[in-house]
C-alpha cells in the first residue's frame, strides 16, 4: 500500500483514535490534563489564524475569475451558490425525519467524568471570521471597478502566505489539536458511544449524498444509460479522492472525465478546476446531518427551518473560503455552528474529531459532485447561450 496513506491524517486520527481505546486507562491523570491543554493552545492558534486565511483564499480566489469571460462567471458563480444551497436543504428536508423522529437512534452524550486542562492560554479576536469574508468580497468587487494591479498582486502574496499557514502551522498541529479531545472524550466515557452511532452517520450520509447527485445525473442526462456511462467516467476521480484525500489530487482525472461527459471540452477545462474548491456538494450533506446528530448527542433541540436557513446562507458564503487542507471545511464551518447553532467547545471539539476521520469519504462525494456540476454548467451554459 502507498506510503502516503499510513502518513495521511484520516489514518493518524483512525490509529490515534484505536490506541486511547486500547491503552487510555492505563494513561496517567497528569498526562491526560496536559495534552488536553496542549490541545486548547493549538485551538486557539487554529482560531486566531483563521479570519486571516478565510480572507485570503476569497480574495485570491474570486480574484482568479477576472481573467475569464464575464459570460462564464456570470453563470458559474450563481450556479455554484444554488447548488450548494439547494444541497444543503436535500439534506436537512431527507435527514430531519430520520433524526429528528429517533428513527436513527442518536444517545445523548452525558459524560461520567470531566477531564479539566492543566493549564490554559488564549488568544485576543483580532476580527470576526464574518467580517473578514465580507471585507475579501468588497475588495473584489471594488477592484473590478478600479483594474488595481497592486490588489491582485496583494491577493496572489496573501494566497501564498494562507497557503503557508495551513500547511506549514494548521497542518502540523491537527494530530496534537484531536488527540487531546480524543483522550478527554475517552476519560469522559463517550469515545466508544461515539464511535458507535456516528458509523451510521456516514451510512446515512452516503446513501442521501450519492442518491441526490445519481438523481441530478439522471435528469441531466434525459435516460439512465447515459447516465451510468458518465458516473463510470467519473468513478477513477472519486477513487482517488477517497484514498488521496484530497478533491484538488482528482481534479486532472475529473477533467478528463469531464472531457468525455460534456460536449464543449473546453468548458471541461474551465468549470472543473474554478469550481472545484467552491462547490462541495458533498459537505452540505456530510457537515449538516453530522451537525445535526451532535445537537441531538449533546442534548440541543433541533434546528428550526429558520435558524437553518442562517446556517445555510452562511454556510454557502463560506464555500468561497474552502481551505485546501484535508479537513478543511470542518475548521471553516466551525464558527458558523457556534453562531447559529450554539455549539459548545467540545461539540466543535467532537464535530472536527469525527469530521476528519470520515475525510475520505466526504472528498469523494465532492469530487463526484465536481463532475455532476460540469454536466449541469453546460446544460445552462447552452441553454443561456441560445
Amino acid at each position: 500500500m502507498d506510503r502516503k496513506f499510513f502518513t495521511s491524517l484520516p489514518f493518524i486520527l483512525i490509529l490515534m483514535v484505536l490506541t486511547i481505546i486500547i491503552f487510555g486507562n492505563y494513561l496517567p491523570l497528569v498526562f491526560k490534563e496536559f495534552t488536553l491543554s496542549l490541545s486548547l493552545i493549538c485551538k486557539e492558534i487554529i482560531i486566531f489564524v483563521l479570519p486571516f486565511i478565510i480572507f485570503s483564499f476569497v480574495v485570491s480566489g474570486l480574484s482568479e475569475f477576472q481573467s475569464e469571460s464575464f459570460k462564464l462567471v456570470a453563470i458559474l458563480i450563481p450556479l455554484v451558490c444554488l447548488s450548494n444551497f439547494t444541497g444543503l436543504w436535500v439534506s436537512y428536508g431527507v435527514s430531519s425525519p430520520i433524526l429528528s423522529n429517533s428513527i436513527l437512534k442518536i444517545s445523548q452524550l452525558q459524560p461520567e467524568q470531566i477531564l479539566l486542562p492543566m493549564f490554559e492560554f488564549h488568544l485576543p479576536t483580532i476580527i470576526k471570521n464574518d467580517y473578514a469574508l465580507l471585507s475579501a468580497i468588497v475588495l473584489v468587487f471594488v477592484n473590478n471597478f478600479i483594474k488595481s494591479k497592486s490588489i491582485l498582486k496583494f491577493s496572489k502574496k496573501a494566497n501564498i502566505y494562507a497557503n503557508f499557514v495551513l500547511k506549514k502551522v494548521i497542518c502540523p498541529i491537527l494530530p496534537v489539536f484531536v488527540l487531546g479531545f480524543i483522550i478527554k472524550m475517552q476519560y469522559e466515557g463517550t469515545l466508544s458511544l461515539m464511535i458507535k452511532e456516528y458509523s451510521l452517520i456516514l451510512l446515512l450520509v452516503l446513501v442521501i449524498a450519492y442518491g441526490y447527485m445519481a438523481t441530478i445525473m439522471i435528469l441531466l442526462c434525459k435516460n439512465c444509460k447515459s447516465a451510468i456511462i458518465k458516473i463510470k467516467n467519473l468513478l477513477p476521480s472519486v477513487f482517488i479522492g477517497l484514498f488521496s484525500m484530497s478533491s484538488a489530487a482528482a481534479i486532472p482525472t475529473t477533467i478528463v472525465a469531464s472531457e468525455k461527459n460534456l460536449e464543449d471540452e473546453k468548458l471541461a477545462r474551465f468549470v472543473v478546476p474554478a469550481a472545484a474548491n467552491m462547490h462541495l456538494l458533498g459537505d452540505c450533506f456530510a457537515i449538516p446531518i453530522l451537525a445535526c446528530a451532535l445537537m441531538i448527542s449533546f442534548g440541543h433541540h433541533y434546528p428550526t427551518p429558520l435558524e437553518y436557513l442562517i446556517f445555510s446562507l452562511r454556510g454557502v458564503l463560506a464555500k468561497f473560503a474552502a481551505a485546501g487542507i484535508p479537513g478543511g471545511s470542518a475548521i471553516i464551518f466551525a464558527p458558523i455552528l457556534i453562531d447559529t447553532f450554539g455549539f459548545s467547545a467540545d461539540m466543535v471539539t467532537a464535530f472536527t474529531t469525527i469530521y476528519l476521520i470520515f475525510d475520505p469519504v466526504a472528498t469523494s462525494t465532492n469530487v463526484f459532485g465536481h463532475g455532476m456540476f460540469a454536466i449541469l454548467f453546460e446544460k445552462v451554459y447552452n441553454k443561456i447561450s441560445k
